[in-house]
C-alpha cells in the first residue's frame, strides 16, 4: 500500500483540516500551515449563557454525502441534528409573504399556491407560465443566472423570490453568477424537460396519501456546533503551526516568510484564494486571486422568546427592492433547536455585501445596532439579552461567468508542478460538503501521483 512520508498542508479551514484527515487515513506524517491565530476557518463555534453561536456556517446540505461520512468516521453521527422547517417567507412590499407552497429554489411547481400567492401581481403569474412553451435558453456558452431565470420565468419571479433565496448562497448577486458553475442543474433540467416549472415537478417526489409530510429539514449540523468537528481533526495533524505565513511553493517544497524551506513528499494548497498567485507563481493561479470576492456581516443577537415577534418557521429572505440593508433573518432557535435554551430566541441576521464597506470600520456595538433598527422595520423585537458580530472580509469567492475555464486553465497548469494539488472553495464548490470533496480528491491525486511515482 502506498504511505507517503511528509505531506504539508497549506491552510487550516475545513478543507485544510479534512485534507489532513484523509492524508492521515493514507499514512502520511501530516504538517499544516495556518497563517492566522486559529484553526477552521469560516468556522467558529462560541459558547454563551446556553446558547451554541455559530459565527460562520450553521449546518450543510445533507443531501451532499461526503461531510457525514467523514462526521461518522470521526465517531460523531450521534451528534448529528437536522434542522427544522416551517413556512417559509419573504419579505416584499414592505409584508412578509410566505412563498408558494411547492416552491423549490424559487421555481414554481404548484398551479394553485402560485394563482393564489399575492408574492406577484397577475401580469408576474402569467410571464412565469411562459415558461412552459419557451425554448431553451442555455444553448452551450456560459449566461448569469439572472439572464437564465429572467428569460425563462420572468422579472417578478427573479426579483420577489429566486434572486433572495438563490444570492444569498454566494453573497453575490444574479447577473454577476455563472449557472455552470453554480447551478448547472438547472441547465441540465432545462435541457431535459425544457421547461424549468415541468423540470422541477418532476423531480418532486409526490406525497403518499395518508403519510404526513417530513418535519425535518434539508440540512445537517451538530449538536455541540460545528467547532467540535474541527477539534475531532485536530489529532490528524503531526505538526501544526499557526500564526505561520508560507510565501512560495514549488515541487516538493515549501519556502515560508520568514525564509525556512522544507522538502515534502506532498503539498495540498487549501489557502485563501487570494494567496495562490503569490504563492505559486502561476498566471493562472494569479487569475484566479484576483477574481472577484465579496465581504459579509453577520449579527446574532440572543432574546427572552418573549420579546421576539416570530411566526411558524425559520427566518425569511429580503427583496433587493425594498431597500433594507439585510438581506435574511434566520430564527436560529426555531431551525436549529439546541443552539438556544429554552424560553429563549437567537436570531441570526446578514447584512448586505452593498453596505458592509461603510460599516467594517466600525465597532461591534455600532454594527449590531445599525443592523437592529433594520430588522426592527420588519419585525418587533425587544431589548436583546447580548449581540455577536462577525465579520467575514473578502472570503466569499464569486463564480461570475466563465468561472470553470478559469478553474481548468489553473488545474491544467498546477498539474506540471509534480507533488502539487490545490483544493477549497475558490474551485468546485463553496458550501461544506464541496470543501471537503475538494480536500479528499486532492489527497487522493497526490497519492496517486506518489505511487505511479515510485
Amino acid at each position: 500500500m502506498n504511505r507517503l512520508n511528509k505531506i504539508a498542508i497549506i491552510g487550516g479551514g475545513i478543507t485544510g483540516m479534512a485534507a489532513a484527515y484523509y492524508a492521515k487515513q493514507a499514512g502520511a506524517h501530516v504538517t499544516l500551515y495556518e497563517a492566522s491565530n486559529r484553526i477552521g476557518g469560516k468556522i467558529k463555534t462560541v459558547y454563551r449563557d446556553g446558547f451554541v453561536l455559530e459565527c460562520g456556517p450553521d449546518g450543510y446540505m445533507a443531501r451532499k454525502p461526503t461531510l457525514t461520512e467523514l462526521i461518522t468516521e470521526l465517531g460523531l453521527d450521534d451528534d448529528l441534528v437536522r434542522s427544522m422547517t416551517g413556512t417559509s417567507y419573504i419579505y416584499v412590499r414592505q409584508q412578509l409573504r410566505q412563498m408558494p407552497d411547492g416552491s423549490v429554489m424559487g421555481i414554481p411547481t404548484k398551479f394553485w399556491p402560485m394563482v393564489k400567492t399575492d408574492l406577484f401581481t397577475w401580469r408576474g403569474k402569467l410571464r412565469a407560465g411562459m415558461d412552459l412553451v419557451l425554448p431553451r435558453v442555455y444553448t452551450g456558452t456560459d449566461i448569469s443566472l439572472d439572464k437564465f431565470f429572467r428569460t425563462r420565468l420572468g422579472s417578478e419571479v427573479v426579483d420577489a423570490m429566486i434572486e433572495p433565496l438563490l444570492s444569498g448562497i454566494y453573497n453575490g448577486t444574479l447577473d454577476d453568477m455563472s449557472i455552470e458553475s453554480t447551478f448547472p442543474q438547472f441547465i441540465t433540467i432545462e435541457q431535459k424537460t425544457r421547461s424549468l416549472i415541468l423540470g422541477m415537478k418532476a423531480l418532486t417526489p409526490p406525497v403518499q396519501a395518508g403519510v404526513k409530510p417530513r418535519e425535518s429539514g434539508k440540512f445537517l449540523s451538530l449538536r455541540q456546533g460545528l467547532g467540535v468537528l474541527i477539534e475531532a481533526l485536530r489529532p490528524s495533524i503531526d505538526r501544526l503551526y499557526t500564526e505561520t505565513k508560507v510565501a512560495s511553493v514549488r515541487s516538493h517544497e515549501v519556502t515560508l516568510a520568514n525564509g525556512m524551506t522544507e522538502s515534502f513528499d506532498g503539498i495540498i494548497l487549501a489557502t485563501s484564494p487570494d494567496m495562490l498567485g503569490p504563492i505559486l507563481g502561476l498566471p493562472e493561479a494569479e487569475t484566479l486571486s484576483e477574481l472577484k470576492r465579496t465581504s459579509s456581516i453577520t449579527v446574532l443577537a440572543a432574546f427572552d422568546e418573549k420579546d421576539v415577534a416570530a411566526l411558524d418557521g425559520t427566518g425569511y429572505v429580503i427583496a433587493k427592492a425594498e431597500g433594507n440593508a439585510l438581506t435574511a433573518c434566520s430564527w436560529m432557535h426555531k431551525k436549529w433547536p439546541h443552539m438556544a435554551p429554552e424560553n429563549k430566541a437567537l436570531l441570526r441576521v446578514y447584512i448586505g455585501s452593498a453596505f458592509v464597506p461603510d460599516l467594517l470600520t466600525q465597532s461591534d456595538d455600532a454594527i449590531a445596532e445599525f443592523a437592529l433598527r433594520e430588522l426592527r422595520k420588519i419585525q418587533h423585537v425587544g431589548t436583546p439579552i447580548f449581540t455577536k458580530v462577525e465579520r467575514h472580509i473578502d472570503t466569499m469567492p464569486q463564480y461570475e461567468v466563465g468561472h470553470k475555464q478559469y478553474v481548468r486553465a489553473f488545474e491544467e497548469q498546477l498539474s506540471t508542478l509534480d507533488g502539487v494539488e490545490a483544493c477549497g472553495a475558490i474551485l468546485h464548490g463553496v458550501g461544506l460538503p464541496d470543501c471537503v470533496d475538494s480536500a479528499k480528491q486532492a489527497v487522493s491525486r497526490v497519492m496517486a501521483r506518489q505511487a505511479a511515482s515510485v
